[in-house]
């Protein structure tokens, strides 16, 4: 039986037309293209195959008809592509003629093309080391597939039992991850002891944070008590490239730890670790205490719990959930102690730049020095772009004649703002190629500047040169845009009739762009000298402790167990150096913190009413070491039995705090901590109010009470022959902790570490403030000269009628005068209103008076 077959039809077609070699194989294809489109159309219409084909066949005609027709189209076409090519060859010759006319006005003003180009690079280079520190702050946790499902629970660090009830009864909740930072071991390793950051974690870890195990399984590496997980980079200084699975490693002296797994940790985490312990191994060194504080620890606020919460969750209604869990469970127990205490749900994406509740267990930057560098890379780009604006359409008038005469030829304003654009790109890439060596040789400096750690491989991801590419086109569009418009709308009859003249709107408006490069300056230089003078005011306050000549050791390496029992005769080794007139050990140094937020009952307070202490655990002698003074009762004494167990001091705010009447009246008071026992004890003596912390805040309530063998070793030098007593200390180290690292350092450095963002905010404002006035000041200079070499006759008419050098220079100068002082003008309110947002976060502050700001005044002029 016959059936027709479209196919088969349409082969046969083809071939037929194959025969005239006017057709080539594309010809055919768009025709049997066009052939198909109409027989669709017909079967569409209800017609039966066979008949839609003929009829096609008839529309599009047969080989006779379809040749001539078809000739004429592909001659259209031809034509078409022979005017295409030749507008394309037009275009790259025209755009080689702009470029050699770019070039050529390069080459033949050196002094400006340096100045551009200079200023365009210094700008570049500062948006990309900026745009480089943005872009790795805002990426921080971002490299967790689950991070927007991920949460902190609490106040970084909360009670023992919430976590577990979290997950056990809440169902939007699917995994919650146990973390804490103590206790921290040392390792023993090939007759070496190392001193690592050590994290404990339980097995949901792997869950939960996408940290590539490079050996081991995630399934099992945190399951078991005594097992651990390496860091990529310390396994490879353990073990160099032999694996690490399964190897035994040795940590506090006598605990059998196995390695399961090799962990890749990434740069951009708020979490660091050089060794990940499971979590249980606390429970397996101390069944019972684990236990405990499992079901009863409601105020032991030492462990950090990360909530995994599920898809679609309202996480608010969840958090409103969560919050009063604390008062739900353990609501008779805390107001024995108090307390009140609530629950949150903190994203992760917060932790490090956001988080007021500090970080725990790793690094912690803010969000304020990511605005603020942005802020300055963005202004100093301003500026440099600024400079690009003012000196081009300043020089209009030596390109006038040439706009004039391509005018006059018939070029269009179009191409003439192409060639122009093609000048300010060009100028760009020339100043973006000088910016990134620039930003390579600058990487250093900037690493100190930002407190980072970047490399040079850091400037050539692919988003860095991205960011690049497009901060260069930007600036070459924007800052390119107006003097090409400017330039092409010059009259070419004015022009060269010689009766050319730039305007008074253009010239306004470089003087606009003159004074906000000059503010944003002065703003700039009132800030660094405000900040300059807060650090110095700082510095030079009295602390009430004596931190000259005071030498620290830090024993926090050794065992604990061995620091206690060893404690009496290291500080009597230490002392009989000739150049130590004092010896004692703290749990830490001022400075740092001891161990804030413990709550206590005052005598006489109300029942269930307590304070907030920081209690600092210290030894015989520390009120000597530090050089405090006591001033009212007495010491601490080893004769009195009771001040090693049950005496405390306390300082003048802690005093304020309890409401009692003066320091005198608070002898023989106790303060009671049922809980943890400590603070608990009754007052010997009170010490007159010292910043234990920076001037930063207030001076807050203490508490101290005797411990034996502190990790901090405190050394009171009589003489500056510190080489020699560190030599003693060495000696004394060895003989005692020999292979533990030894490490030594003076207080007042340490102590000045508070200040660390207060100096990084100065060294940001100087160096910025240095870099806008130097490419402000180019741009004044390009400008000046320019000023100078259009009023040549003037000045020679002035010389020639007796004008002295120096009224040349004042009438030169006297125009940018005002402009910079108008600009600091402007500036004086803008640094006045948020140099006092910045003081007022210091408890202690200098005075932004009015000395200040008349030499910001000065130096800008």
């Amino acid at each position: 039986m016959y059936e027709f077959n479209l196919d088969v039809a349409i082969a046969a077609w083809r071939q037929s037309l194959k025969l005239n070699r006017a057709f080539t194989e594309d010809d055919l294809n768009e025709l049997e293209n066009h052939l198909r489109d109409h027989v669709d159309v017909l079967l569409a219409n209800g017609m039966h195959l066979e008949e839609a084909y003929r009829r096609a066949m008839m529309q599009l005609g047969n080989y006779v008809e379809l040749e001539p027709e078809y000739q004429k189209v592909r001659f259209g076409q031809t034509k078409r592509k022979r005017i295409l090519k030749n507008e394309v060859k037009w275009n790259l010759a025209m755009l080689k003629n702009y470029l050699t006319t770019s070039i050529r006005n390069l080459r033949r003003h050196k002094g400006f093309a340096a100045i551009n180009i200079g200023g365009l690079a210094v700008g570049l280079a500062g948006c990309l080391l900026m745009g480089l520190y943005v872009q790795n702050e805002l990426s921080y946790d971002r490299f967790n597939e689950k991070a927007d499902r991920i949460y902190r629970l609490g106040n970084s660090s909360i009670g023992w039992p919430y976590g577990k009830i979290v997950e056990a009864e809440f169902p939007e909740v699917e995994k919650v991850v146990y973390m804490r930072s103590h206790p921290s071991y040392s390792i023993l390793h090939k007759g070496e002891y190392l001193t690592e950051t050590m994290l404990h974690a339980d097995n949901s870890f792997f869950e939960v944070f996408d940290f590539p195990l490079v050996e081991g399984h995630p399934d099992d590496a945190l399951v078991r008590p005594f097992t651990l997980v390496l860091s990529e980079t310390l396994a490879h200084k353990l073990y160099g490239d032999e694996s690490a699975l399964g190897q035994m490693l040795v940590l506090s002296d006598s605990l059998q730890f196995t390695v399961t797994g090799v962990a890749r940790i990434p740069k951009a985490s708020h979490i660091q670790f050089d060794v990940l312990l499971s979590f249980e191994t606390l429970r397996a060194r101390d069944p019972e205490w684990f236990d405990s504080e499992m079901s009863t620890g409601w105020l032991d606020l030492n462990v950090v719990n990360y909530v995994l919460v599920g898809k679609d969750i309202d996480v608010d209604a969840l958090t409103k959930k969560v919050r009063d869990l604390p008062q739900e469970r353990a609501g008779d127990y805390l107001a024995g102690w108090g307390s009140t205490y609530q629950l949150n749900l903190e994203p992760i994406s917060r932790i490090y730049l956001q988080s007021d509740s500090g970080n725990q267990l790793g690094p912690q930057s803010n969000i304020d020095y990511v605005y603020l560098l942005s802020t300055v890379g963005l202004f100093l780009l301003l500026i440099a772009a600024i400079n690009f604006m003012n000196l081009t359409t300043a020089r209009s008038v030596d390109r006038a004649k040439e706009v004039g005469m391509r005018k006059a030829i018939g070029s269009g304003r179009g191409a003439l703002v192409s060639q122009f654009l093609v000048g300010s790109i060009l100028t760009c890439l020339l100043a973006g190629t000088i910016a990134v060596i620039l930003a390579v040789l600058a990487l250093p400096y900037f690493n100190g500047l930002a407190l980072t750690a970047y490399t040079v491989g850091d400037l050539f991801t692919p988003k860095i040169a991205l960011l690049l590419v497009l901060v260069v086109v930007s600036v070459a569009l924007l800052a390119g845009l107006y003097p090409a418009l400017s330039l092409s709308a010059f009259q070419p009859i004015e022009v060269l009739k010689g009766r050319f003249a730039t305007g008074g709107r253009g010239s306004r408006l470089r003087q606009g762009l003159v004074v906000f490069q000059f503010s944003i300056s002065g703003v700039l230089i009132v800030g660094t000298l405000v900040v300059f003078s807060q650090l110095r005011f700082m510095k030079a306050q009295d602390l009430g402790f004596d931190a000259d000549q005071v030498l620290v050791l830090d024993a926090r390496q050794a065992p604990g167990q061995e620091r206690a029992r060893r404690a009496d005769l290291v500080k009597q080794t230490l002392a009989s150096h000739a150049s130590v007139t004092e010896v004692s050990s703290l749990w830490t140094v001022p400075g740092r913190n001891a161990w804030r937020g413990q709550l206590s009952f005052p005598e006489g307070w109300p029942e269930g009413e307590s304070i907030s202490l920081e209690y600092y655990p210290v030894d015989w002698g520390f009120v000597e070491t530090l050089g405090l003074t006591v001033i009212a009762g007495r010491d601490f004494d080893p004769d009195f039995a009771q001040d090693a167990s049950s005496s405390v001091m306390i300082n003048e705010a802690a005093v304020d705090e309890a409401g009692w009447e003066s320091p005198a009246a608070a002898i023989g008071k106790r303060f009671t901590s049922p809980g943890s026992r400590k603070p608990d004890g009754t007052v010997i003596g009170v010490v007159k109010n010292y910043n234990h912390h920076g001037l930063q805040g207030q001076i807050e309530s203490m508490m101290y009470g005797i411990r034996s063998g502190n990790g901090f070793l405190l050394l009171r030098l009589s003489a500056a022959d510190a080489s020699s007593v560190i030599a003693h200390v060495g000696a004394t180290w060895a003989q005692f902790f020999d292979g533990y690292p030894f490490d030594t350092f003076f207080l007042d450095d340490d102590f000045d570490r508070q200040y660390v963002q207060e100096q990084r905010l100065l060294r940001i404002f100087g160096t910025f403030a240095v870099l806008t006035i130097l490419i402000a000041c180019l741009g004044l200079f390009g400008l000046a000269s320019f000023t100078a070499t259009q009023r040549t006759k003037e000045i020679g008419i002035r010389k020639a009628m007796g004008g002295s050098s120096l009224q040349l220079v004042s009438l030169l100068s006297r125009d940018f005068l005002r402009l910079v002082l108008l600009s600091f003008l402007v500036a004086v309110p803008i640094a006045y209103y948020f140099l006092r947002l910045w003081l007022a976060e210091f408890a202690y502050r200098t005075e932004l008076g009015v000395g200040i700001f008349l030499l910001s005044g000065s130096l800008l002029i």
